[in-house]
Protein backbone atom coordinates (compact mmCIF):
# COMPACT_ATOMS: atom_id res chain seq x y z
CA UNK A 1 0.00 0.00 0.00
CA UNK A 2 1.25 3.11 -0.99
CA UNK A 3 2.44 6.06 1.98
CA UNK A 4 1.13 9.11 2.34
CA UNK A 5 3.48 11.35 2.82
CA UNK A 6 2.72 15.22 4.21
CA UNK A 7 4.89 18.23 2.43
CA UNK A 8 3.92 21.42 4.60
CA UNK A 9 3.45 24.33 2.46
CA UNK A 10 5.56 27.75 1.16
CA UNK A 11 3.74 30.69 1.50
CA UNK A 12 3.08 33.05 -1.17
CA UNK A 13 3.18 36.51 0.71
CA UNK A 14 2.16 38.50 -2.10
CA UNK A 15 -1.80 38.35 -3.93
CA UNK A 16 -1.70 36.06 -7.01
CA UNK A 17 -3.30 37.32 -9.94
CA UNK A 18 -5.51 34.73 -10.28
CA UNK A 19 -8.22 34.90 -7.09
CA UNK A 20 -6.56 37.88 -5.92
CA UNK A 21 -5.36 36.50 -2.62
CA UNK A 22 -2.65 36.68 -0.46
CA UNK A 23 -0.89 33.97 1.70
CA UNK A 24 -1.67 31.62 -0.53
CA UNK A 25 -0.32 28.08 0.21
CA UNK A 26 1.24 26.09 -2.39
CA UNK A 27 4.04 22.99 -2.90
CA UNK A 28 6.90 22.98 -5.74
CA UNK A 29 5.27 20.44 -8.39
CA UNK A 30 9.09 18.81 -8.19
CA UNK A 31 8.61 17.92 -5.05
CA UNK A 32 5.08 16.69 -5.87
CA UNK A 33 6.59 14.30 -8.46
CA UNK A 34 10.11 13.21 -6.45
CA UNK A 35 7.49 11.45 -3.79
CA UNK A 36 5.18 10.21 -6.73
CA UNK A 37 7.62 8.55 -8.59
CA UNK A 38 9.20 7.31 -5.56
CA UNK A 39 6.48 5.32 -4.54
CA UNK A 40 4.43 7.54 -2.57
CA UNK A 41 1.31 9.54 -2.22
CA UNK A 42 1.83 13.40 -1.84
CA UNK A 43 -0.63 15.58 0.43
CA UNK A 44 0.02 18.92 1.04
CA UNK A 45 0.16 20.77 4.17
CA UNK A 46 -1.32 24.31 4.97
CA UNK A 47 0.52 26.47 7.44
CA UNK A 48 -2.42 26.32 10.22
CA UNK A 49 -2.34 27.08 13.80
CA UNK A 50 0.33 24.84 15.88
CA UNK A 51 -2.68 23.54 18.18
CA UNK A 52 -4.22 21.93 14.59
CA UNK A 53 -0.54 19.74 13.60
CA UNK A 54 -1.80 16.92 15.68
CA UNK A 55 -4.77 16.44 13.39
CA UNK A 56 -2.70 16.74 10.97
CA UNK A 57 -0.33 14.17 11.44
CA UNK A 58 -2.97 11.53 12.20
CA UNK A 59 -3.17 9.36 8.89
CA UNK A 60 0.04 10.71 7.63
CA UNK A 61 3.41 8.39 7.37
CA UNK A 62 5.82 10.53 6.71
CA UNK A 63 6.72 14.28 6.42
CA UNK A 64 8.95 16.28 4.33
CA UNK A 65 10.41 19.65 4.87
CA UNK A 66 10.87 21.84 1.71
CA UNK A 67 12.96 24.74 1.15
CA UNK A 68 11.75 28.10 1.80
CA UNK A 69 12.09 31.79 2.76
CA UNK A 70 15.18 32.70 6.06
CA UNK A 71 14.42 31.32 9.46
CA UNK A 72 13.19 33.47 11.87
CA UNK A 73 16.32 33.99 14.34
CA UNK A 74 14.51 34.65 17.50
CA UNK A 75 13.58 31.21 17.20
CA UNK A 76 17.13 31.12 18.08
CA UNK A 77 17.23 33.31 20.61
CA UNK A 78 19.31 36.08 18.10
CA UNK A 79 18.36 39.45 16.97
CA UNK A 80 18.33 39.51 12.96
CA UNK A 81 21.80 40.94 11.25
CA UNK A 82 21.65 43.15 8.14
CA UNK A 83 22.28 40.25 6.21
CA UNK A 84 18.65 38.17 7.16
CA UNK A 85 16.43 37.41 3.75
CA UNK A 86 12.94 37.30 3.66
CA UNK A 87 11.20 35.46 6.89
CA UNK A 88 7.75 33.81 7.28
CA UNK A 89 7.13 33.41 11.40
CA UNK A 90 3.79 31.68 10.75
CA UNK A 91 5.50 29.16 8.44
CA UNK A 92 8.54 28.79 11.31
CA UNK A 93 5.67 28.24 14.09
CA UNK A 94 3.64 26.00 12.29
CA UNK A 95 6.82 23.75 11.08
CA UNK A 96 8.66 23.61 14.50
CA UNK A 97 5.64 22.50 15.66
CA UNK A 98 5.75 20.13 12.93
CA UNK A 99 8.84 18.67 13.26
CA UNK A 100 8.60 18.43 17.25
CA UNK A 101 5.19 16.39 17.07
CA UNK A 102 6.12 14.16 14.33
CA UNK A 103 9.11 13.32 16.20
CA UNK A 104 6.98 12.58 19.50
CA UNK A 105 4.79 10.51 17.34
CA UNK A 106 8.05 8.40 15.48
CA UNK A 107 6.79 9.97 11.66
CA UNK A 108 10.12 10.13 10.11
CA UNK A 109 11.17 13.42 8.53
CA UNK A 110 12.96 14.44 4.96
CA UNK A 111 13.97 17.83 5.63
CA UNK A 112 15.60 20.01 2.38
CA UNK A 113 17.16 23.07 2.43
CA UNK A 114 15.40 25.39 4.73
CA UNK A 115 13.65 22.36 5.74
CA UNK A 116 17.15 21.09 7.19
CA UNK A 117 17.58 24.56 9.15
CA UNK A 118 14.27 24.73 10.40
CA UNK A 119 14.25 20.89 11.44
CA UNK A 120 17.60 21.64 13.13
CA UNK A 121 16.02 24.83 14.95
CA UNK A 122 13.32 23.14 15.92
CA UNK A 123 15.24 20.38 18.35
CA UNK A 124 17.57 22.41 19.57
CA UNK A 125 20.71 23.28 16.95
CA UNK A 126 21.18 26.93 15.75
CA UNK A 127 21.87 28.40 12.40
CA UNK A 128 24.44 30.86 11.00
CA UNK A 129 21.81 33.74 9.61
CA UNK A 130 24.55 34.75 6.77
CA UNK A 131 27.23 32.60 5.94
CA UNK A 132 29.18 35.68 4.37
CA UNK A 133 28.77 37.47 7.68
CA UNK A 134 29.44 35.06 10.42
CA UNK A 135 30.96 32.08 8.60
CA UNK A 136 34.71 31.68 10.40
CA UNK A 137 36.37 31.23 7.15
CA UNK A 138 36.44 31.13 3.16
CA UNK A 139 33.34 29.94 1.89
CA UNK A 140 32.08 28.10 -1.49
CA UNK A 141 29.46 29.99 -3.37
CA UNK A 142 26.13 27.94 -1.91
CA UNK A 143 23.78 30.40 -3.46
CA UNK A 144 24.32 29.53 -7.43
CA UNK A 145 23.32 31.19 -10.13
CA UNK A 146 23.64 28.04 -12.61
CA UNK A 147 20.21 26.87 -13.13
CA UNK A 148 18.77 24.76 -10.23
CA UNK A 149 18.74 21.38 -11.64
CA UNK A 150 22.42 21.55 -12.17
CA UNK A 151 24.51 20.61 -9.67
CA UNK A 152 27.67 23.46 -8.69
CA UNK A 153 29.83 21.56 -5.50
CA UNK A 154 30.43 18.26 -3.86
CA UNK A 155 29.53 16.79 -0.71
CA UNK A 156 31.20 14.37 1.34
CA UNK A 157 29.39 11.76 3.46
CA UNK A 158 30.00 10.25 6.38
CA UNK A 159 29.73 6.09 5.85
CA UNK A 160 28.41 5.04 8.73
CA UNK A 161 25.00 6.76 7.77
CA UNK A 162 21.64 6.01 5.82
CA UNK A 163 22.60 9.15 3.64
CA UNK A 164 25.39 6.98 2.63
CA UNK A 165 23.68 3.95 1.76
CA UNK A 166 21.28 6.27 -0.39
CA UNK A 167 23.53 8.65 -2.27
CA UNK A 168 27.53 7.06 -1.49
CA UNK A 169 30.21 9.55 -1.46
CA UNK A 170 31.96 12.73 -3.12
CA UNK A 171 28.14 13.85 -3.54
CA UNK A 172 27.64 16.43 -7.03
CA UNK A 173 24.74 18.44 -5.89
CA UNK A 174 23.11 22.04 -6.44
CA UNK A 175 23.12 24.76 -3.77
CA UNK A 176 20.71 27.88 -3.32
CA UNK A 177 20.98 28.95 0.67
CA UNK A 178 23.14 31.41 2.71
CA UNK A 179 21.61 30.20 5.58
CA UNK A 180 23.42 26.75 7.14
CA UNK A 181 23.33 24.75 10.37
CA UNK A 182 25.80 26.44 12.80
CA UNK A 183 25.25 23.87 15.68
CA UNK A 184 23.17 20.44 15.78
CA UNK A 185 21.10 18.94 18.64
CA UNK A 186 22.57 15.91 20.71
CA UNK A 187 19.63 13.86 18.82
CA UNK A 188 21.24 14.53 15.42
CA UNK A 189 24.41 14.44 14.04
CA UNK A 190 26.16 16.09 10.84
CA UNK A 191 26.47 13.71 7.96
CA UNK A 192 28.14 15.81 5.41
CA UNK A 193 30.13 18.43 4.46
CA UNK A 194 30.82 20.43 2.25
CA UNK A 195 34.84 21.51 1.29
CA UNK A 196 34.61 24.17 3.10
CA UNK A 197 33.10 22.65 6.20
CA UNK A 198 29.48 24.13 5.93
CA UNK A 199 26.86 21.13 7.07
CA UNK A 200 25.15 19.68 3.98
CA UNK A 201 23.06 16.95 5.36
CA UNK A 202 21.93 15.79 8.99
CA UNK A 203 20.35 12.66 10.80
CA UNK A 204 19.23 10.92 13.57
CA UNK A 205 21.08 7.59 14.47
CA UNK A 206 17.54 5.70 12.91
CA UNK A 207 17.68 8.23 9.99
CA UNK A 208 14.13 8.62 11.48
CA UNK A 209 14.83 12.49 10.92
CA UNK A 210 17.15 13.08 8.01
CA UNK A 211 17.75 16.50 6.41
CA UNK A 212 20.18 17.49 3.49
CA UNK A 213 20.71 21.64 2.52
CA UNK A 214 20.82 20.89 -1.31
CA UNK A 215 17.39 20.42 -3.86
CA UNK A 216 17.28 16.65 -4.39
CA UNK A 217 13.70 17.12 -5.96
CA UNK A 218 15.27 19.35 -8.59
CA UNK A 219 17.55 16.51 -9.80
CA UNK A 220 15.75 13.21 -9.25
CA UNK A 221 15.25 13.19 -12.89
CA UNK A 222 18.40 13.87 -14.10
CA UNK A 223 20.13 11.81 -11.31
CA UNK A 224 19.64 8.60 -9.93
CA UNK A 225 21.41 8.97 -6.53
CA UNK A 226 18.59 11.74 -5.92
CA UNK A 227 15.49 10.09 -6.58
CA UNK A 228 17.20 7.29 -3.87
CA UNK A 229 17.31 9.88 -1.52
CA UNK A 230 12.95 9.95 -2.34
CA UNK A 231 12.46 6.24 -2.15
CA UNK A 232 14.74 5.31 0.40
CA UNK A 233 12.84 7.82 2.83
CA UNK A 234 9.62 6.45 1.64
CA UNK A 235 10.68 2.96 2.67
CA UNK A 236 11.33 3.91 6.51
CA UNK A 237 7.91 5.42 6.59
Amino acid sequence: MSKLIGISSDVYLGATSIINQRLMNFIPHSTIDGVIFAGGIPVGLPNVPKESVNGLLERLDGIIVPGGPDVDPNFMGEEPIPELGITNRSRDIFEIALVRTAVAKHIPILGICRGAQIIDVALGGSLYQDLKAQYPGKVLKHNQEAPGNQPTHFVSVIHNSALFKSIGDNVFVNSRHHQAIKSVPSDLRIVAKASDGVIEAIESDDASVQAVQWHPENMWEDDSKQLALFKDFIDRT
